[in-house]
């Protein structure tokens, strides 16, 4: 429903704005997506960890919502900053609305996690509806595309505050300054932004180097190939328990299933992109308006790079599955690191078209790596550690794509057009 949501804000933003208010749309949800999966790294996953015993769940859950809304605070500031500095108006409403979409995020998180989804669920739907009728708004031309933006954002911290307040949390910002707490989660937010994180800044520098509107033709591709993206995200939390029951199979068996899984990802993704590179420009024209001649050219590469990222994903949930962490932290920081200054010099030098061949070139490197290091995985010898179920691949192309969905309930966020 979360990613429906965003889906229909994406499509509506492309169809109704020029190629460098897209771009600023882009860049202002491409932040909001680094400070809800910076949000869910830094609290929400410690919260969940401690809310598992039931006496003190209450306790963690309540302290964590002040924590939740130092982090929107502290990531509204530069967000605020930049949109005066731009006089952009995504940015500005993004800042203003952020610590209550982090709270949102945050009880929705918590509130699956825990075991209790129904409200989780109708505050879910009830933000979707909304979304649908700021976007119904927009297409029949009473609102623009910043005022689409601003009530999806103004409805999310809405209920967000509604939440924490109904539930008696508070929420003003608050830190308490527990030193290995701290420690710890100062450690993984670095790590989020390394790996999973590097697909924001990387489009964040994108905006700072060559401008807004290399930003809106990335996003406007990633919008309309927005279905086939959701495929990959969705099939997250199916890939990691089907590799979790040959966890103890011999190596062979255990490759056996991650390569049959592949080629049905594949099989499932494949047909979503040819659809989108076959759309007849009338049909590409009324999903995004002049923004489909920007979008056109680059629409192969972002969908290798959807397909791409759907085979990194599968190999690192393989290393997910054996609790391969150091292995896997090291690899997707370094892809992480890689990823950024190959995004940008590309862009600079060939634009838009440059920077869609960097990312299909990184969706290859990072399925080679990912796969590389997974056969050597099962073929013994991986760093140990305790099997975890759940997350996606930091430092691939998906991660930081599109328009968004499916992530498990303890992984950092996703990118692209969605969440």
């Amino acid at each position: 429903m979360s990613s429906l949501g965003n889906l229909l804000l994406s499509l509506t933003v492309a169809r109704l704005a020029t190629i460098d208010d897209l771009g600023r749309f882009a860049l202002a949800f491409s932040l909001y997506v680094l400070a809800t999966g910076l949000s869910r790294t830094v609290v929400t996953e410690a919260v969940l960890a401690e809310a598992v015993v039931e006496g003190t769940r209450r306790r963690a859950v309540a302290a964590g919502s002040r924590r939740v809304v130092a982090v929107g605070v502290g990531c509204a500031l530069p967000l605020l900053a930049g949109g005066i500095v731009d006089r952009s108006s995504y940015l500005l409403l993004g800042g203003v609305a952020l610590p209550g979409l982090l709270l949102h995020d945050y009880a929705r998180s918590v509130g699956v996690g825990v075991g209790r989804p129904r409200r989780p669920c109708v505050r879910e739907v009830i933000w979707t509806t909304l979304t649908a009728l700021a976007a119904l708004l927009g297409l029949t031309g009473v609102v623009g595309p910043s005022a689409v933006f601003g009530l999806w954002a103004g409805a999310g911290a809405l209920l967000g505050y509604v939440t924490a307040l109904l539930s008696g949390h508070q929420i003003w910002p608050g830190w308490r300054m527990d030193r290995p707490g701290s420690h710890a989660a100062l450690s993984y937010g670095l790590q989020f932004l390394l790996t999973a994180g590097s697909a924001q800044l990387a489009l964040t520098a994108l905006g700072v180097t060559v401008g807004m509107a290399v930003v809106g033709a990335l996003s406007a591709g990633r919008t309309v190939l927005g279905p086939a993206t959701l495929l990959v995200g969705s099939a997250t939390s199916l890939v990691i328990p089907y590799l979790a029951r040959v966890r103890t199979a011999t190596a062979p068996a255990r490759r056996r299933a991650a390569a049959r899984v592949t080629v049905a990802l594949l099989l499932a993704t494949a047909p979503a992109c040819l659809f989108v590179l076959l759309l007849p420009d009338r049909l590409g024209e009324a999903v995004l308006g002049d923004n489909w001649r920007h979008a056109e050219p680059l629409l192969w590469l972002l969908a290798l790079e959807v397909l791409l990222g759907g085979t990194a994903m599968v190999a690192f949930a393989g290393h997910r599955v054996h609790g391969a962490a150091r292995r896997a932290l090291l690899l997707g920081g370094a892809l992480g690191v890689l990823r950024v200054p190959v995004v940008v010099a590309c862009a600079v030098v060939w634009g838009a078209v440059g920077a869609a061949v960097a990312l299909a070139l990184m969706g290859l490197i990072s399925a080679a790596a990912w796969w590389a290091s997974y056969l050597q995985t099962t073929g013994g010898g991986h760093d140990g550690g305790a099997p975890v179920v759940g997350g996606r691949p930091t430092g691939t192309p998906t991660a930081a794509s599109g328009a968004e969905g499916g992530e498990s309930r303890l992984s950092a966020s996703r990118v692209s057009g969605g969440r």
